[in-house]
């Protein structure tokens, strides 16, 4: 009889993964061999009561200490040295029960005698192999059995009472067994159920922890594209985006356009008001564009007081419009609370058409060129680039 090891459901699954061991002795052999030297010293307290009650022979007696006192420390000593220690456990346990129906044939199977040796040795290989541990058990009980009866002259009668001493005993034997073995696998619930919920736990904190990381991931990426001062786009995501817009409109059959707007005289508004009326006439600007922008637009901050507004399936008659309502709001502000002083724009406007092709530079380019028109004609003006100057 040896109480069933710990986690065999995970040794039975993969035996390698699950060797824990010290020194070079597995743990299921060291605790097998510590239940079966205790358990087996039970099994021969019931037989030695046994036999004295039917008077054996020194030879049974001789037999049975072997078998009980000294075999659990030689399958032992055989289990340690394998090469694969927990395997060579497994086989000691079906030897375990070929040796239990070797006792059932010799003493002529007494019934309790018999069935509280073969069922334990059922449990402790169910415990590896679930139904087929059982069997196996009943096979190896069955074989040994018979081999003994085939050999004849150590087989005795068939004997199946037992005294009610010897019976008890069995019975005590094997709730203090079972009891074990409940007791045992309750220990294992409770110790899985309570690893459980730690890992739960470090999977609901890893959950937790990786949103964050996602969510400041996305943060820096937004940071990285936009500018700190006015919360517009920057240069950097426009490069990324320019081209992916254009190749949009063309699949579309849609005109792209470019506005390049310039403050005015911006220098001089640094230079009298100080840098922080040239940043608030920065804001100003920036949440002028954003106001009369769609969802489809983009607006980024060019250079320092320049923007570039990106208009996906806006032709240039139209672009000039947007342009031209931007810079008449903006110079009807006048002086505000806001705006420490009357500001103008100039702005340069070209239009990609929808089977141009054009460049993201030379669109660019061309929208730069009308802006640099709008500033030599006397600033405060809408340009448009002409068609010409995308080819």
């Amino acid at each position: 009889m040896t109480p069933a090891p710990r986690d065999t459901t995970a040794a039975s699954a993969n035996p390698a993964a699950s060797i824990a061991s010290t020194g070079s002795t597995h743990w299921v052999v060291r605790m097998n061999h510590r239940n079966r030297a205790g358990s087996w010293l039970m099994a021969f307290s019931i037989l030695a009561l046994y036999f004295q009650e039917q008077g054996y022979g020194l030879w049974h007696w001789g037999f049975m200490s072997l078998q009980f006192l000294v075999y659990p420390h030689l399958v032992y000593l055989r289990a340690r040295r394998a090469p694969d220690p927990l395997a060579a456990e497994i086989w000691n346990l079906r030897l375990d029960s070929f040796c239990f129906g070797i006792w059932t044939a010799v003493l002529g199977a007494p019934l309790w005698i018999c069935f509280t040796l073969i069922i334990c040795g059922c449990i402790n290989l169910a415990a590896f192999a679930a139904g087929r541990g059982v069997l196996q058990a009943l096979g190896a009980a069955m074989v040994g059995a018979l081999l003994t009866l085939v050999l004849g002259g150590a087989a005795s009668a068939f004997k199946p009472e037992t005294s009610l001493p010897v019976s008890l005993l069995c019975m005590a034997a094997l709730a203090v067994y079972l009891i074990l073995f409940a007791q045992d696998a309750q220990q294992r619930t409770v110790t899985l159920h309570n690893t459980r919920q730690k890992l739960r736990q470090s999977e609901s904190a890893l959950q937790e922890r990786l949103e964050a990381i996602q969510a400041l991931q996305a943060q820096l990426r937004e940071q990285a594209n936009r500018d700190p001062l006015t919360g517009l786009y920057n240069r950097r995501y426009l490069d990324d985006t320019l081209q992916r817009e254009l190749d949009r409109c063309a699949r579309a059959g849609l005109p792209l356009s470019l506005l390049l707007i310039d403050l005015d005289h911006f220098k001089q508004i640094n230079d009298r008001h100080g840098h922080a009326a040239g940043d608030a006439v920065l804001c100003q600007v920036s949440a002028l564009l954003l106001q009369h922008m769609r969802s489809s637009d983009i607006c980024c901050r060019w250079g320092g007081e320049e923007f570039l507004l990106v208009l996906p399936g806006v032709g240039p008659d139209a672009a000039a419009e947007r342009a031209e309502l931007c810079r008449r709001v903006l110079a009807e502000q006048g002086n505000t609370e806001t705006l420490p002083c009357a500001v103008t724009l100039s702005i340069g406007v070209a239009t990609c058409a929808a089977e141009a092709g054009t460049a993201p530079a030379a669109l660019i380019d061309a929208a730069d060129r009308a802006l640099y028109r709008a500033k030599a004609e006397g600033r405060d003006r809408v340009c448009v680039a002409a068609a010409q100057a995308l080819q």
